[in-house]
């Protein structure tokens, strides 16, 4: 129910009190919720009874997904939500999923004296990444003392008095068991999309995911989906923030550039930290590019010698005929601080001339992005 004060007012009282509204327009209300489900619409009447929209906006988010057959306690068996709640530094801790989720804990965890496993159904770490990124995080967590099963088929995971036993079936076949104190479950998210009537519009819906095109427009005329719920975009906080300006700007009628995924940035904040923009090496192959590949490492870089961090590299993937930028990609200290760069040149479709002739400040970790760019052309002068 919605309580409107008498013309000309900019703020409503709505009744539950978990939503606020804002005035855009004379005739126009911006509803955004306090809780869950959150969405954003675009009110052009108000009625005692419910709300009339002309554009409306879904930003339901998501949760963690669990394997089948897992139950997860919030005890024992935890996601990245419980997982914050710990009151005690577990003595040791079995990580299910080495995406993003799974190796920034498994990092933190190591640090604190936790002793870390990492089980992946997948041949490589971080799945995502360019695959010499992969091989890099996974030589480096080895390094720490992390242990790595790799092609690992969780089958059980079973709770007692001790922690946890998680039964899996290696990458030869047999079956093998190993217990801990806790288990994080980081396999991915799921959509939370069911109950929110999508089943009376015309919007298509994969496995929970609203599909959209490049402005975040479903198949029903004036309703958008934005952040986790997107059907092939990033669940990422920063693509979900662009989503929803893109959103708002096109219900406005403003002239707002698509949605592309190839020029969000990926930022995984284990340690050593992860960025990347872009094609792969492997998917700009595919895709038909002659690719030209450059790689820097951290040992030559100054800044990184200050700091106490050489281990990882930056990798440069390039079009070697016109020298466009197709990807990025960083392991070390602060990658996900000078990604920015990369992400700004692919996004004004600089060259490799064009960043030749840009002037990074030295010592810096940052000017090791020059170096990265020229080492394509073999001009790298600092290693």
């Amino acid at each position: 129910m919605l309580s409107v004060t008498n013309a000309p007012v900019r703020e409503i009282m709505i009744d539950p009190p978990i939503l606020r509204a804002k005035l855009i327009s004379p005739e126009t209300w911006l509803l955004s919720s306090r809780g869950r489900p959150k969405y954003a619409a675009v009110v052009t009447e108000m009625k005692t009874n419910g709300i009339e929209t002309t554009c409306t906006m879904l930003a339901t988010g998501s949760e963690a997904r669990s394997l089948p057959g897992v139950e997860i306690d919030g005890k024992i068996v935890l996601t990245n939500r419980e997982i914050l709640g710990l009151q005690e530094v577990p003595k040791s801790m079995i990580v299910v999923g080495c995406g993003a989720v799974g190796v920034e804990f498994a990092s933190i965890f190591k640090t604190f004296g936790t002793d870390v496993t990492l089980l992946e159904a997948l041949p490589r770490v971080v799945p995502l990444e360019d695959e010499e990124i992969s091989a890099e995080l996974e030589k480096i967590l080895r390094k720490k003392g992390m242990k790595i099963e790799l092609e690992a088929k969780v089958e059980s995971v079973k709770k007692d008095a001790k922690g946890g036993t998680v039964t899996y079936k290696d990458k030869a076949g047999k079956s093998q068991t190993i217990s801990a104190e806790k288990v994080l479950i980081a396999v991915g998210r799921r959509p939370l999309t069911e109950n929110i009537g999508l089943e009376k519009t015309k919007a298509k819906v994969d496995r929970g995911f609203i599909e959209t095109n490049a402005f975040l427009e479903t198949a029903e005329p004036k309703l958008y989906a934005i952040g986790d719920i997107v059907a092939g975009q990033p669940q990422l906080a920063h693509a979900a923030s662009m989503e929803g300006i893109i959103a708002v700007g096109r219900m406005a009628g403003k002239e707002v550039l698509p949605f592309d995924r190839k020029r969000c940035p990926n930022a995984t904040y284990c340690e050593p930290q992860v960025g990347s923009i872009g094609y792969t090496e492997k998917q700009a192959r595919e895709a038909g590019f002659d690719v030209k590949v450059g790689k820097f490492p951290f040992l030559g870089n100054s800044k990184a010698t200050i700091l106490g961090q050489h281990e990882g590299f930056i990798k440069v993937v390039a079009d070697a005929k016109y020298g466009e930028i197709l990807g990025v990609h960083a392991i070390g200290p602060l990658a996900t601080e000078i990604i920015a760069e990369p992400v700004a040149a692919l996004g004004l479709e600089a060259t490799l001339d064009d960043m030749a002739a840009t002037i990074h400040a030295h010592p810096t970790v940052w000017e090791a992005m020059g170096d990265a760019f020229n080492s394509v052309r073999g001009l790298s002068i600092n290693y």
